[in-house]
């Protein structure tokens, strides 16, 4: 595909199989989300490696050298934000790092650094997308926001605007100045009608050699598997304690008029009808001797 921004054609669609809501449920975007994506590859790798295997998803990502991947399409809701509010009304956009975590800490300089294709790349996406849907010149605060404003994360660490809440105490991360600068000057050209101009040159990542980028994919799956897993297997368990096996309810509760076993939801609701039908004839009796 050849990159457009005018009809915002990326570099490739490469789309997640599942871990996103169709449609909007009737919100229009109003914002653009800017988030790092923690790991070190294109479109297609974050794909596959990881949010085809947990719930999470954005509508585009910026590779290493800039190359633009769309994952879920713009009418759709990307589980981006931890905020079903925000999800709905936002287009998120992941940037690639070229360096993983260092010296201990997200907010370190060396850490989670992105290349200056993939910042340039990124402002001319969101640029584009404040075009096409009137959203108006990049304002940082307004239409376009940072993940961290939506959930307790560094996230986007250094593309953080200056905001209360962000790891830098409300100062803007090292990258956010220039990421803006471009957006809002591309904006300007692309509403004045200028010839777009080339994609960045692709070229090898500043710092990404295949060793650090394994290195620093292996950091992010074993966060993945280490965090998320035990809370989905939580979650799960909780399932199908109310649900019963594979959800169709619990023998030992008995069952409804058409031969289903009981869930404990159901159960509970049963038992209250039962409550409130004794009380009634209590209730009945106590009237009936006066």
């Amino acid at each position: 595909m050849s990159r457009d921004y005018y009809t915002l054609q990326p570099d490739k669609i490469y789309r997640v199989g599942k871990h996103y809501t169709p449609g909007r449920a009737g919100q229009k975007i109003q914002f653009i989300t800017r988030h790092h994506l923690m790991y070190i590859g294109e479109g297609e790798a974050v794909v596959d490696g990881i949010w085809n295997h947990r719930p999470a998803s954005a509508h585009h990502v910026i590779g290493p050298d800039g190359r633009w991947v769309q994952t879920v399409y713009d009418n759709d809701t990307a589980w981006a934000n931890a905020s079903q509010w925000a999800n709905q009304r936002t287009i998120a956009i992941e940037h690639s790092n070229n360096t993983g975590r260092a010296h201990g800490s997200d907010f370190h300089p060396d850490s989670w650094n992105i290349s200056e294709e993939t910042i340039i790349s990124g402002a001319r996406v969101a640029a584009a997308y404040c075009l096409y849907f009137n959203l108006g010149r990049p304002v940082y605060g307004k239409n376009i926001r940072d993940h961290f404003e939506f959930t307790a994360t560094g996230c986007p660490v250094h593309l953080s605007g200056p905001k209360v809440g962000n790891g830098f105490g409300g100062r803007a991360g090292k990258y956010h100045q220039q990421w803006m600068d471009e957006a809002q000057r591309f904006y300007d050209e692309l509403k004045a009608g200028k010839t777009v101009p080339a994609k960045p040159v692709n070229k090898e990542s500043k710092g990404a050699t295949m060793k650090a980028v394994e290195q620093v994919n292996a950091h992010t799956r074993a966060f993945i598997t280490g965090f998320f897993t035990p809370q989905f297997d939580a979650i799960q368990e909780i399932w199908r304690q109310l649900r019963g096996p594979a959800g169709k309810g619990w023998e030992q509760l008995g069952q409804n008029d058409k031969g289903q076993n009981l869930t404990l939801v159901d159960a509970v609701a049963a038992i209250r009808q039962q409550l409130t039908q004794i009380q009634a004839d209590v209730n009945e009796l106590k009237r009936r001797k006066k």
